[in-house]
């Protein structure tokens, strides 16, 4: 994102989001989302202030059902870039850039935004009525496919047992 020669004043950028833009990235689950991004650019004189509202949903798959669905999401971040005189991380939003940089790149600031928008274990939201809304046929198969099988070596010890 270009930023020289932009007047000190406020300026904004629109992006829609979608899979294409996660297939930039390496070892991402995200394969289709679809993402609105705002972003309100402040020019100032030794400092840019990045203002983002982020909205959207990312297609997650279920821990639970092991079935897809949409995860809705919604966020403000902000990032400050100060120039310097060479580029450092100071803190999660504050990034330092040389003076004499004259774009930016946001993308792996905006990716890092939704995968930490994204819970540890995603599972179905429930409906209305507090029911769950997995795919009650794969848990079913699921359960059928972990129940462990008796072992036939056994049964006989359990004979002696019920003997003495």
């Amino acid at each position: 994102m270009p930023f020289s020669g932009l007047s000190l004043e406020k300026h904004l950028y629109h992006f829609d989001i979608d899979g294409n833009f996660f297939a930039e990235f390496d070892y991402t689950e995200i394969e289709q989302a679809s993402i609105n991004v705002d972003l309100i650019l402040d020019r100032q004189e030794r400092m840019l202030i990045l203002d983002f509202a982020i909205k959207g949903s990312v297609n997650v798959m279920c821990d639970r059902c092991l079935d897809n669905f949409d995860f809705a999401i919604e966020k403000q971040e902000r990032l400050i870039v100060k120039f310097g005189e060479v580029w450092s991380e100071e803190a999660d939003d504050i990034i330092i850039i040389p003076e004499t940089e004259h774009q930016i790149d946001i993308s792996s600031n905006l990716y890092e935004y939704i995968i930490l928008m994204l819970p540890i274990k995603k599972i179905h939201p429930e409906d209305e009525n507090g029911n769950t809304m997995c795919n009650l046929e794969i848990i079913k198969k699921l359960n059928e496919l972990s129940k462990p099988e008796p072992d036939s070596r056994w049964d006989s010890l359990k004979g002696l047992i019920t003997e003495n």
